[in-house]
């Protein structure tokens, strides 16, 4: 199963409207993910109306509507391997905390620490948050951080692709300023 991951698109925050270069990304996908800062509903409609069935969770940038119509954090299941699908935020809000990180470095390992506590009995966890791409297994357990689809933090954009199957959960990373649109 082909599902393109995306996150941190922050419309109309950081950008006016999805990356052109997704048209070519994203084209024949079975399902896309989006791991949170969607921002506003109309992203999702997009995704869903341009690509495939968009599952989504919030980010603390999304709007009232957004927070009110998506989970901020939910588990699907694709050829019998579970996904956990979460933003990130919430594993890092506290003040005292985020007084305490100095560099992205810690942000995303903070993050990592906390993510497995947030599943039980996943094969793969879809975040983002940390606005850094990231594909790495960890005790058996996928770890998929697409990275920004929007150009913040002076990143890349970026989105993701995981193949699903029921023998193996792999994924690699798309810069968007690589591809031609």
């Amino acid at each position: 199963m082909k599902i393109g991951v995306i996150a941190d698109t922050h419309i109309p925050r950081s950008q006016d409207e999805l990356p052109a270069a997704l048209s070519r990304v994203f084209a024949g996908v079975d399902i896309i993910l989006h791991a949170g800062d969607v921002c506003t509903l109309e992203t999702l409609r997009s995704l869903q109306n341009q690509f495939a069935l968009t599952m989504a969770v919030h980010g603390e940038q999304d709007d009232e509507d957004v927070q009110r119509y998506l989970e901020p954090q939910q588990v699907v299941e694709f050829a019998s391997r579970r996904v956990g699908l979460i933003h990130g935020h919430q594993l890092v809000v506290q003040s005292w905390w985020r007084r305490l990180i100095t560099s992205q470095e810690r942000l995303e390992e903070m993050l990592l620490a906390g993510l497995p506590g947030a599943f039980d009995k996943v094969d793969c966890i879809v975040f983002g948050h940390t606005h850094r791409p990231y594909a790495q297994m960890h005790d058996g357990v996928f770890y998929f951080n697409p990275g920004p689809a929007a150009p913040v933090d002076g990143r890349r954009p970026s989105v993701g692709m995981l193949d699903i199957s029921e023998g193996a959960v792999a994924g690699h990373i798309i810069y968007l300023d690589e591809v031609q649109a």
